[in-house]
């Protein structure tokens, strides 16, 4: 019989080998949760057990949960995509790229689909940090892309232990959405000690081409390079290859993406997926024109969603430009020959030091 593994072997092949996301559904699926056995050091951006304590007997969820170790399986699934712009003012004044994440959750929300929305928040100095809104305020309050990592899905957990929720939201980048759908199938067998993953009602993927390094990108890129007081931005959007920092109106800095390719982390440089496979429906702004939101339909329940909100008046939307599916086909593709070039050039490598 295959002995169990548990979080040394996940620290072994996954942490220390730059494959961790920091989606958070390790800590998420601890059996010692409610002891804070195993956290996220933000500091070190990776998971770490409290000082003094080992796994106990016969764990292992946090292994068996992670998309790392074994990528979930990708089931057949629509896609339909959408310009899709908010009708609430309110919300497309505080969001980015038409709202229409915002909108979607504010309808998921106001008809009872969930109770609460699981999204990422600026805590200060841009420092994301996980929150659980429930209503159109909180969901305005975690609007705007960050570009550093959140352990989103240790929202989860939140939503149930701290408030009592029974049905949520998740909002998260295609890493998130994955480990989800590895929390989903484990959570029916042996291997998830909370099956926190069935109070997940509705999936949304955010498109991403890979997190930053805090420390890298906003402290010492931004902050030390550049001279720019982070606690006075109010945006950051990528688009076009550019990074695009702004304090209100004033855009502080626009810099070609490839000039904070090394501020990367090294576990989204082996990432194949940019567009959140594992959604109900992806959103992002590629593909659409400034101040619309580009969004594809990934299942049958994210398009009774998304039309129900269409219908309640959330939303505005037509069928997008082949201009634009083309675009989003390319990256998509493109992201996904990276991802495993990457993973080819640290097996070879590998191979090399052991010669």
């Amino acid at each position: 019989m295959e002995e169990k593994r548990d979080f040394g072997d996940l620290k072994r092949e996954v942490i220390e080998k730059g494959k961790c996301a920091l989606c958070g559904g390790c800590v998420a699926t601890c059996r010692m949760l409610d002891y804070g056995y195993l956290n996220v050091d933000f500091s070190e951006e990776r998971p770490v057990i409290r000082e003094g304590q080992q796994c106990p007997p016969d764990c292992g969820y946090c292994y068996y949960q992670c998309p790392r170790v074994e990528k979930p399986e990708l089931r057949e699934g629509l896609e339909e995509m959408y310009e899709v712009v908010s009708t609430d003012e309110e919300i497309r004044r505080g969001c980015q790229d038409g709202g229409a994440v915002t909108s979607l959750l504010a309808y998921a929300l106001e008809d009872a689909i969930v109770e609460g929305c699981i999204t990422v928040t600026d805590k200060g100095e841009w420092k994301p940090e996980v929150q659980v809104a429930m209503n159109k305020a909180g969901l305005i309050k975690g609007a705007g892309s960050k570009y550093t990592p959140a352990a989103t899905l240790t929202g989860i957990a939140d939503a149930i232990l701290k408030y009592d929720l029974w049905s949520v939201a998740l909002v998260g980048t295609p890493c998130v959405m994955s480990s989800y759908e590895k929390m989903f199938v484990v959570g029916r067998d042996t291997h998830n000690a909370h099956n926190f993953s069935s109070h997940v009602r509705l999936r949304i993927g955010l498109f991403c081409m890979g997190s930053y390094s805090y420390e890298k990108l906003m402290k010492g890129y931004l902050e030390h390079e550049h001279g720019i007081d982070i606690s006075e931005v109010t945006k950051l959007q990528i688009s076009e290859d550019v990074l695009h920092v702004y304090a209100g109106e004033k855009e502080l800095l626009s810099t070609q993406i490839n000039e904070v390719e090394d501020y990367k982390r090294d576990g989204c440089t082996v990432c194949e997926d940019f567009t959140g496979l594992f959604s109900d429906i992806s959103v992002g702004n590629v593909g659409s024109p400034a101040g619309k939101s580009s969004v594809i339909i990934r299942t049958d329940f994210g398009k009774e969603i998304f039309e129900d909100a269409l219908e309640r008046g959330y939303i505005e939307a037509k069928p997008m430009d082949k201009s634009g599916v083309d675009l989003i086909h390319r990256l998509m593709k493109g992201k996904k020959e990276a991802g495993i070039a990457e993973k080819e050039r640290r097996k070879k490598k590998l191979m090399e030091q052991m010669k």
